[in-house]
């Protein structure tokens, strides 16, 4: 009982603490509470310094990664201190660059002033045409059906087209008449007449419109 009260008093008179190397409590001598303090408020110290040191790399690198991908319009002005063979290389690389790009700004606004002179064309060509390919197309106010269409497209189409003639009843028979309209979609079909003037493009496409819609209600009255 005795050694158990010594052993007590003598634990509670020794300065332990945690020793994280070896993973255990040891016995800490007298004015150790002082340094294990030191050392810990350097430690605390050595991190704040490092946590520092890490946020101003970090910084830099981010500052770095801004500076990267420099233009090479920049470049060519600020050669200085280069060599006149590569200032000169800058140069020419700059002009080349200037140079294919204002062909290229004028290939982009010759296609677009060739387009609007086209679609203007058409839209007079349309307010021209748009009587005749009605009559063509309709009758009483109703979408004529596939067969009158075939029959009478000699009449719209320019001659150049050598269409020959159909009447209705070269055409009364169901694959007859898909074969007529197979061969009349060929002739007005978009990339058959892309080449063409204005009037021609019109009247092909109007022509093909036509003739593909009244092919699917053709198709759909024949389904079965």
């Amino acid at each position: 009982e005795k050694l158990k009260r010594e052993y007590a008093q003598n634990a509670a008179k020794q300065n332990r603490v945690w020793d994280d190397v070896d993973q255990r409590w040891v016995v800490q001598p007298s004015g150790g509470t002082s340094q294990n303090k030191s050392n810990s408020g350097r430690s605390a110290s050595s991190s704040a310094s490092s946590r520092v040191s890490n946020a101003t790399s970090t910084n830099q690198n981010s500052s770095s990664a801004v500076n990267i991908g420099i233009s090479l319009e920049s470049s060519a002005v600020n050669v200085s201190g280069k060599s006149a063979t590569v200032q000169a290389a800058v140069h020419a690389r700059v002009n080349d660059m200037k140079k294919a790009q204002n062909a290229a700004l004028q290939e982009l606004r010759e296609r677009e002033r060739k387009a609007k002179a086209e679609e203007d064309a058409e839209d007079v060509v349309r307010r021209r045409l748009e009587p005749r390919i009605k009559a063509w197309s309709e009758e009483h106010g109703k979408k004529k059906q596939l067969r009158a269409l075939l029959a009478s497209l000699h009449i719209i189409l320019w001659p150049e087209a050598k269409w020959k003639q159909v009447s209705i009843g070269d055409i009364l028979d169901d694959k007859k008449a898909r074969r007529c309209y197979l061969k009349a979609t060929l002739k007005v079909h978009p990339d058959k007449t892309k080449d063409l003037d204005p009037e021609k493009r019109f009247i092909a496409k109007r022509v093909f419109d036509a003739l593909s819609q009244a092919f699917t209600q053709f198709e759909g009255k024949h389904v079965g």
